[in-house]
């Protein structure tokens, strides 16, 4: 079955199943589910435990060969092998298939993945571990979620919280959960009475924020500017690639023209950006974009690229970093101080 990872605790109290299947992309979610399973095959008379990492030529034979020798140490054994590109090949998917049709007694198995993409949901091994076995899907929390997730980790911990510090918190630890879970054992020793301030969060909480260059297009898109200006900074303090900075808004700023150019010839917004192949899950955000833009808008900002990406490679004089300040401003519609660029 598929499994929400908010039923994990209800469903191993009441049974371990031979075969798991977990897949995300966000590692501290990921590791405590399978910790939690863990402790379940330990209660359930797993007391050898083997980890496996498949790679270009891993041994899926050896791997059944040995599944097949009962342990000589304990009648049960858990077995976790993680697949680092989600991809098991022939004959890792055949031996996943024939082991979760099995159901082996002597065996706990994990298989651990990233986030799996629609056409591996779809395949014959992982359908087969939903059919068979307990697939767990973990999801990320968005950003308009991360409050609420922090929230509720704080109650876990015995600890409550202000409104200013939540905010405070989110902002220095986005993008970085596990930086998130650090942060709330030490105010769990700093909150002598249960409760954070935001005098606590500034003194005990690093700036641990960590971005990549999509979420700085999105919240460009969103016209969040002090989110997206707050990204950029610490791409650049991450020391991240001028040019694929550039190439993440680019992407979008011509996606965003071709959709503008289409409404400007009398398309609505949906047909625009179905005839400009924008994807279905984008749509609300690039519409929201372009709502109120026109050609000479547009055009200024593909200009003000163009210059950038000429300042990356030497061609033109100028701070990289403030060349890209302007064009996030200006995706995010602060567009009425772009520069002229010839």
């Amino acid at each position: 079955m598929k499994l929400d990872p908010r039923q994990l605790e209800s469903h191993l109290s009441s049974g371990v199943a031979p075969v798991y299947l977990v897949s995300g992309n966000e590692p501290l979610l990921v590791d405590e589910r399978v910790d939690e399973i863990r402790m379940a095959a330990r209660k359930a008379g797993c007391e050898e435990r083997e980890l496996h990492v498949t790679n270009r030529g891993f041994d899926w034979a050896s791997l059944s060969t040995g599944m097949q020798n009962m342990s000589l140490f304990s009648s049960r054994r858990l077995i976790e092998v993680r697949l680092p590109t989600g991809k098991p090949g022939d004959k890792g998917s055949k031996f996943i298939v024939e082991l979760a049709n099995s159901k082996p007694d002597d065996s706990i198995t994990i298989f651990i993945t990233p986030e799996l993409d629609r056409r591996t949901e779809k395949s014959r091994w992982a359908s087969t571990v939903a059919k068979q076995g307990v697939w767990i899907p973990v999801r990320s929390p968005g950003q308009e979620q991360i409050p609420g997730w922090i929230t509720s980790r704080l109650r876990k911990s015995g600890l409550t919280i202000d409104g200013e510090a939540l905010e405070m918190l989110a902002s220095r630890v986005e993008g970085n959960l596990l930086a998130v879970k650090q942060e709330i054992d030490k105010l769990v020793l700093i909150a002598g009475d249960g409760h954070v301030t935001l005098d606590a969060i500034r003194e005990s909480v690093a700036d641990g924020a960590r971005y990549d260059v999509f979420q700085l297009a999105d919240a460009a898109l969103a016209g969040n500017s002090a989110r997206a200006l707050r990204i950029l900074h610490g791409l650049r303090r991450e020391a991240t690639a001028p040019p694929l900075v550039l190439w993440s808004l680019a992407r979008e700023i011509t996606a965003l023209a071709d959709v503008v150019a289409r409404m400007d010839q009398g398309a609505s917004a949906g047909r625009a950006m179905q005839d400009a192949k924008v994807w279905a899950k984008r749509q609300n955000l690039i519409g929201r974009a372009a709502n109120g833009r026109d050609l000479a808008s547009m055009r200024r900002l593909v200009a003000c690229t163009a210059a950038a990406d000429r300042i990356i490679k030497g061609a033109r004089h100028g701070q990289v970093w403030d060349a890209l300040a302007e064009i996030t401003l200006a995706l995010a519609g602060n567009d009425q101080m772009l520069a002229e660029t010839a």
